[in-house]
């Protein structure tokens, strides 16, 4: 997959649930992006913070891979975030800079077993993306499982429904305990559990909060996933660069 950066122009927009923004996005010199389902983007919002460095934020692509030339990003605004606010208030026609693509979370072409997806939060993206990929279609079987705390915390379960293709078997795990909860990791094990039983699965791709699925990735291996078979992607409290 070709990486580097490029310029990229907004060629659409438009509301997402509550506080979300869909953005459409094509590269300015009309080239193919070359990325996977289940790969990031990296976007230069041009912010200077305190520091001085620039608000530069990861989003996942939730496009299908069999489109190249554009591709659509969810935006979730997050308080007084320099780069969610950026997204969300972008005009139309706007040129920002992005490099990529980014991530190994997409299954392996060719892939035919059993997969499942499970994303906390914001992961929804990449599991969304993931799902919609050229090498999901090959599965013999692919659930998706998404563990969120409520109906309006990002994009409508609906809008991920219409998203999907129809083989793909949704389930909505809600009532997980906020980001940051000392008992969010047990709580959303216990809710995964029903889920995480029905395997043995070929390959899990994990994305969302690290204090949740690195837990989840342990409870897989003690059920006998094959090592190896589980990837994860940290949106946010990845334990790996805490301790790095």
């Amino acid at each position: 997959m070709a990486q580097g950066s490029a310029k990229i122009r907004i060629a659409h927009a438009e509301p997402l649930g509550q506080g979300a923004r869909l953005l459409r996005l094509e590269r300015v010199d009309g080239a193919e992006l070359g990325f996977a389902g289940g790969q990031y983007v990296i976007i230069n919002t041009g912010v200077t913070l305190p520091g001085g460095k620039l608000a530069k934020r990861a989003y996942s692509l939730i496009s299908s891979d069999a489109e190249q030339r554009a591709v659509e990003i969810a935006v979730k605004r997050i308080g007084a975030g320099p780069g969610s606010n950026v997204l969300n208030d972008v005009a139309v026609s706007a040129e920002l800079e992005w490099s990529g693509p980014w991530g190994k979370l997409r299954l392996p072409p060719g892939f035919s077993g059993r997969a499942l997806a499970i994303a906390t939060d914001t992961g929804i993206t990449a599991a969304l993306g993931a799902a919609r990929g050229a090498a999901a279609a090959g599965a013999a079987q692919l659930d998706l499982l998404w563990l969120v705390e409520s109906d309006d915390y990002f994009v409508p379960e609906a809008f991920v429904r219409e998203r999907l293709p129809a083989a793909v078997r949704l389930t909505v795990a809600r009532g997980v305990l906020p980001v940051g909860h000392p008992e969010r990791a047990e709580r959303a094990c216990a809710l995964a559990a029903d889920q995480l039983a029905a395997g043995p699965y070929d390959a899990v791709l994990c994305a969302g909060d690290g204090a949740v699925i690195y837990p989840l990735r342990d409870r897989l291996a003690a059920l006998g996933a094959p090592e190896g078979s589980v990837l994860l992607e940290s949106f946010f409290n990845n334990p790996m660069k805490k301790s790095a």
